[in-house]
Formats: structure tokens, sequence, C-alpha cells
């Protein structure tokens, strides 16, 4: 892992190899996994796809489009289960309808996606190296992963709903992660990327675990890319707890302050299992007052949340 320094921050850039496929370690917990989110206020959709595969070959893909845009139940397609070989990379990565080819250059990639209902050809051009959970200085969080990466990207193309198509000129946002992911282990986090154009990019990820408090991320602005070292988050939920406006602050380690107002606009429950539940929200923001867009995942475990909707706690 090479590192880029400057005279306040130092961030670490990966190898490209880990864009492809990594060899996952002994234990039922392994697994690998890579999502790619598209937030589109000014046609009311939010999408995203998301596919994984664990130590033995078995894999799934997810493609959900949802928001006012697409009007009535979100369009979802999803497959579990499928046995890929072991050689197949992400290079030439098809699950299900979902049809993934990142060139292994950690820069570009292409989202194919043919559906009965909806679909997609768009390409992503990173905005700026990858940022490595484990470039903090405490690491990855051993239960969410042995690494993980953030990237923000243009993309481009064509997205289809039903028999109409947009087409999609915008910025976005994947990662990519490997190794054992507990699930029950975090309590609660907040997963955010949000873009103002190419120059302009945030990421920061804010969990509460094992009575300690977590924080990854970075802001990427005029062509410095710094570590980001404290958030103040600030957000206001509906009677469901589904997430409506955000205000966060974020002081960087080239000691810039970076402030990020979001507006969500579509949600969608993903559950990777029973007892964790991820609202996936598309939102319209500003950074620093340039318009943007961005993402937010607000992670609950499913039975509190649930207490939550049934009681005035």
């Amino acid at each position: 892992m090479q590192v880029m320094t400057g005279m306040k921050n130092v961030i670490a850039v990966l190898d490209p190899i880990n864009d492809g496929r990594h060899q996952l370690k002994e234990g039922p917990l392994e697994r690998e996994s890579i999502p790619y989110v598209i937030s589109l206020p000014e046609f009311g959709i939010g999408a995203f796809i998301y596919t994984w595969v664990d130590r033995e070959n078995a894999a799934g893909s997810v493609f959900v489009i949802y928001g006012p845009g697409v009007g009535g139940d979100p369009i979802v397609e999803k497959i579990d289960n499928v046995m890929v070989s072991a050689d197949q990379n992400f290079d030439d990565w098809k699950v299900g309808k979902v049809h993934l080819q990142q060139n292994l250059d950690l820069m570009t990639a292409r989202l194919r996606v043919d559906g009965d209902n909806a679909g997609m050809d768009l390409t992503f051009e990173a905005c700026h190296p990858a940022y490595a959970y484990g470039s903090h200085k405490d690491g990855c969080p051993d239960w969410f992963a042995t690494n993980r990466l953030e990237q923000a990207g243009r993309v481009k193309g064509q997205l289809r709903v039903g028999d109409k198509t947009y087409q999609v000129d915008t910025t976005g946002a994947r990662d990519h992660s490997w190794g054992a992911r507990d699930w029950k282990v975090p309590q609660h986090w907040k997963w955010v990327h949000a873009q103002a154009g190419d120059g302009l990019c945030v990421h920061f990820c804010e969990i509460y675990e094992r009575g300690r408090t977590e924080l990854r991320g970075y802001v990427s602005c005029d062509g410095l890319m710094a570590e980001v070292d404290s958030v103040d988050v600030g957000f206001t939920l509906d009677d469901q707890y589904l997430q409506k406006h955000i205000e966060v602050d974020l002081l960087d380690r080239a000691g810039r302050t970076t402030t990020l107002k979001g507006d969500f606009f579509a949600h969608f429950p993903l559950m990777p299992g029973p007892e964790t539940t991820l609202y996936e929200s598309a939102m319209s923001c500003e950074i620093n007052g340039k318009p943007g867009v961005g993402w937010a995942e607000f992670m609950w475990p499913t039975d509190y949340l649930e207490y939550l909707r049934t009681k005035s706690a």
C-alpha cells in the first residue's frame, strides 16, 4: 500500500489488485461484497446494485430502483446462492441480472443490469484514489472486514424504468469490502457519501459498537484528499425512523472544515440478515454551499427499530 503525503495529510493508496477478488480466510462469516449507489433527485429516483460472494463461492446480487419517480413499489431484482467458479473475477462478474465489469485498475467500471421491469448500462470513473479503512491508525474494525475501500466517481449512461429511459450524467459512490462481517456487533452506523461535482467528495462512516464510537472517512477537495478527523452530525427522522434531513460538519486532517446539508427523498430497507436493517436513502445536498447528490445508509438492529416504531421512546 503506497502513501500519498502532503503538509497535513497522509492518505494510503491501495494497490489496484484490490479491485478484484480476494482470498478469503477460514470462517463462516468471511465474505466479499461490492455496492454502487446512485442518487438522481432530478428524476426522483434512487438506484443501487449490490453483489456478494462467500468463501464457498456462493454469490448473490440485488438491483433496486425506487423513489417517487418510480411510483408504487420499488423494483427489485434479487438472487442468492448462485455458485460461481473460484477464478471468476470482478472484471466479468455475472450474478443474476447484474453484470459488473471492474477494470481492475481501481478507476473504471461498467455496470449493466437487464431486468424485466428496469435496467441500466452505466460507466463509473473514479474522482479520486480509493480510501481504505485499513489505512486508519486503528485499522479496519475486525468485525466489519479485513479491509474495505470507498470511492466516489462520475457515472454516465442510461437507466431504464419500465418503458422509459433516462440519460444519466452524475456522480455516485462504491465500496468494496472483504473479510469477516459480523452483523450482530454494531449497534448503529451512519454511512454517508456525497459529492458536489467531481472535485468535492465526502465520505464518512460513524459506527457505534462495543461501547465505542468508530469513525472512518475522507474529504477530497481541490485535488487534496485527507482523512476525516471528526464529525458533528445532526439529523431528523420521521415516525418510522427514516432519515429526513442531515447536517454534518467534518474536520479533516488537513485542517479543513467541510459542511454537508442534505434532504432525503427515497428510502429502501435492505436486510442482509433478519437481525439487521439498512435504510438506503438517496438525497439531494449541498457541500460548502455547492449543490450535489448523496446517499446515507443508516444501520439499525431490526428488533430495536421495530421497538422504536411501536413506542414513544
